[in-house]
Formats: C-alpha cells, structure tokens, sequence
C-alpha cells in the first residue's frame, strides 16, 4: 500500500475508514488518520484497502494546534481542577513541555493549552500551515507530482526533505511558521526539483538544471535565518 491509500479496519462496534498515513515496520504499527484527522496506530495486517481518492496532502489537527504555540509563550492549562500557569519549554511532536515558576515541568497536549503572552505577537498565525499547505500542494501538482504526498515535520536542520521510497516531500514545520515566505517557496520548489531529478542526482548538475527550470535557488543546502 502507498502512503495517501484509502483504508479501514474494524473495531468492535464500528468501523473506521481513512488513509494510510505511515507504513508499519516489524516494531511498529502502521498510521491511519480518520475523516476526522485523527491518528489511529493499526497493524497493517488488518488494514484493507478501500475504493475512493488518495490523500495526497495531509494536514492534521495536531499540525494545526501545534502551529499555534513557540518555545517561551506563557500559557495556562487546567489539571484537577487547578490552573497552572508556565512557559513553554519544548515542543514535542503531540505534547508541549511546560515549565512552571516553581521550575517543576508538565507534559501537556496542545489542545489542553490556551496561549496567555506570545514571545513574538507578529508571528505569522497558526492559518499559515494551511496556506502554505495548498500552495505546496498546487506547486507539487504543476510539476507532476499528484501521486506524492505533502508532510509537515519537526525537523530543525533540514527545511525540506523528499522521500522517493514513499513518494512524500515533508516540510519543517517551523521554517514554515518563521520563515520568510518567498524563502519557504523555494524550499518547496528545491524539495520538487529533487523528487523530479531522482535520487541518483543529489545535489549534482542534472539537479541544478532542474532547479533552475522550475524557479528554485540551485543551491545544495538551506539555513535558516539569523
């Protein structure tokens, strides 16, 4: 099955239909997200493949409600009964960690936060994951790549990765959110002419051509700004 595939499974009094969202390996199980956006973990043996539309960009609820918060907002959130109020101290992938002034440090679920003071009020909103999300979407189709699919990730070091085995092009969620939106782009169109080039290519000449052909900065790496 291809990443995007339209699939369900049974559970004991219904049954789910989705897309696959991550294959499974011998430790693990694989990835459906529901019409709803929501993740369920499923062994791929139980999954059968159902007749409708690939998914071919998949922005969830968590990408949404993750979207909303950075590294030092002050945010509140309610734990039997009580409000505790802190920092964020990291983001992780489905949890933020929060750091209240006693120095003690809480796991908590985005969708439990509510943002109080954010550490840079003229960021650019949570609305542009979705934003972003379609142009890629749009530049990806225009380039012949409808049967690949479009990610968000946590990476910090990479911008962009493409992933020819699956067929995904990911993008960094926080360059994303931070980064300049012209410099965003040219991720996008840098990650397209990879998966256009081929892997054999890297970041050689026929890269670079294909780069130059489809408007993207023939360069092999990106930084973020300073």
């Amino acid at each position: 099955m291809k990443i995007g595939t339209p699939v369900e499974f049974k559970l004991p009094d219904k049954v789910v239909h989705g897309h696959l969202y991550k294959k499974g390996t011998l430790r693990n199980r694989a990835q459906v997200i529901d019409n709803s956006n929501i993740i369920w973990r499923v062994p791929e043996g139980l999954l059968k493949v159902r007749k409708g539309s690939r998914r071919n960009t998949i922005v969830t609820k968590l990408d949404l409600e993750r979207s909303k918060y950075r590294v030092g907002d002050l945010v509140t959130f309610h734990s039997r009964g009580t409000v505790h109020s802190g920092i964020i101290f990291k983001l992780n992938p489905t949890k933020a960690v929060v750091q209240l002034k006693s120095g003690d440090q809480w796991t908590v679920p985005y969708n439990l936060l509510q943002l109080v003071l954010s550490q840079n009020p003229s960021r650019a909103s949570s609305g542009r994951v979705q934003k972003i999300s379609d142009k890629a979407r749009s530049l990806m189709d225009t380039h012949g790549l409808k049967e690949w699919n479009l990610r968000f990730d946590e990476s910090i070091r990479s911008l962009g990765k493409c992933n020819y085995r699956d067929r995904i092009i990911s993008l960094s969620r926080s360059h994303v959110l931070d980064g300049k939106e012209e410099d965003i782009i040219d991720t996008i169109l840098h990650e397209i002419a990879h998966a256009i080039a081929g892997p054999k290519a890297r970041h050689g000449p026929e890269w670079k051509k294909v780069a130059i052909q489809i408007g993207a900065t023939p360069r092999s790496y990106f930084k973020h700004e300073e």
